[in-house]
């Protein structure tokens, strides 16, 4: 089984994703081998969901989820509102630790936030350096030079990083980071990558399903 995940980031609009799941849904070809897994902008996650209830191998994660147990916490999106809407979320992404300051600390929150109401993890880290953490569901790397920067990493370079992550081998290892229609290929000729974490690619349905048909090759 390979891993396809789109993360939308913030770049999504209601007739953006409208448009997008029309496009997707004409494209994509059923395929048991691979599970995608679309992480919109959190007011469009129960429109997703209900647009691709009926497509298969489709699961709906989130981009984050908050620190919070549910409560009193204006604007916060806990783990137990999500539960019942997503499988996936989105864990430690680069962008979070940046621009929102996320710390170690509350990233091991969010992972016991999503553990105790049975969200699966896909734990994102830059580096060797970043922690990991036992019984993760997945881990996603995703050097920060190559996010957004249409610099995609080598492989040689990532299967370094993997051996040197030491994963425990029930996580399932993925990579992220300038990777699109044009280049997955060059990674799936290794057993070692599981699956991948799509930014910019992942905004156009028809890169997206292009890259699901060159996982089913």
């Amino acid at each position: 089984m390979k891993y396809l995940v789109a993360n939308w980031k913030a770049q999504m609009t209601l007739p953006l994703i409208t448009a997008w799941v029309k496009d997707f849904k004409r494209r994509i070809e059923k395929n048991e081998q691979i599970k995608i897994i679309i992480c919109p902008p959190f007011p469009f996650t129960i429109y997703v969901k209900e647009q691709l209830k009926d497509t298969p191998g489709v699961a709906i994660g989130s981009q984050s989820l908050s620190v919070m147990a549910q409560g009193r916490y204006t604007g916060e999106v806990t783990a137990e509102a999500l539960c019942d809407i997503v499988t996936y979320s989105i864990i430690g992404h680069s962008e979070r630790r940046s621009y929102i300051k996320e710390t170690e600390a509350m990233i091991k929150t969010q992972i016991d936030r999503a553990r105790e109401n049975s969200i699966k993890q896909i734990l994102c880290v830059r580096n060797a350096q970043d922690q990991r953490y036992p019984k993760v569901d997945m881990v996603a790397y995703e050097p920060v030079e190559a996010i957004g920067t249409g610099i995609n990493a080598r492989v040689t370079d990532i299967l370094y990083m993997k051996k040197k992550l030491s994963l425990p081998s029930d996580t399932l290892f993925l990579y992220g980071g300038s990777v699109d229609d044009t280049n997955i290929s060059e990674y799936l000729g290794t057993n070692e990558i599981d699956g991948f974490l799509v930014g910019t690619a992942s905004l156009s349905a028809e890169k997206f399903c292009a890259m699901a048909r060159k996982i089913s090759e």
